[in-house]
């Protein structure tokens, strides 16, 4: 965003929205409702990790149960 008229308020948001980091120094100034959004952030981000790992563990265990059953045969 090149363009920074408008409210602070206005601008801090877009600035977040364009880079969701609390430590955005395009951020003018932090309010309640940019905190809110940014908890929500950070708890979609969490989950978005979570649900990788879990992805993850569950393709190795089903590599390795598929080896286990050709060794059976």
């Amino acid at each position: 965003m090149t363009s920074k008229n408008g409210t602070p308020e206005l601008i801090s948001l877009l600035q977040y929205m364009k880079d969701t980091r609390s430590d955005n120094p395009n951020i003018l100034c932090w309010d309640n409702r940019l905190t809110q959004i940014d908890e929500v952030v950070k708890e979609v981000k969490q989950s978005e990790e979570w649900e990788a790992v879990q992805m993850s563990i569950l393709s190795i265990g089903m590599e390795r149960g598929q080896k286990i059953g050709e060794a059976l045969g």
